[in-house]
């Protein structure tokens, strides 16, 4: 399984689909995903709130917990 330290720190946009899939991957192997694996893969930077929104959908329809993520 990969380990968090895969992804680079800030990581080129283009590398953001193949960013999101692997979480996705390694959520549904999991189970769950840690907000900072989420936030470390795919920074604020190129991955505004609604793109966020809709991966967090997607992992709760696929089953996927996040873990650790901040409440508003």
């Amino acid at each position: 399984m990969a380990e968090e330290s895969q992804f680079e720190e800030f990581p080129e946009k283009t590398a953001y689909h193949a960013n999101k899939r692997e979480l996705l991957k390694r959520g549904r192997e999991k189970g769950e995903l840690s907000w900072k694996e989420i936030t470390t893969a795919l920074p604020s930077e190129f991955f505004n709130d609604v793109e966020m929104q809709v991966f967090l959908f997607t992992c709760q329809n696929m089953g996927i917990k996040v873990k650790g993520r901040p409440t508003r």
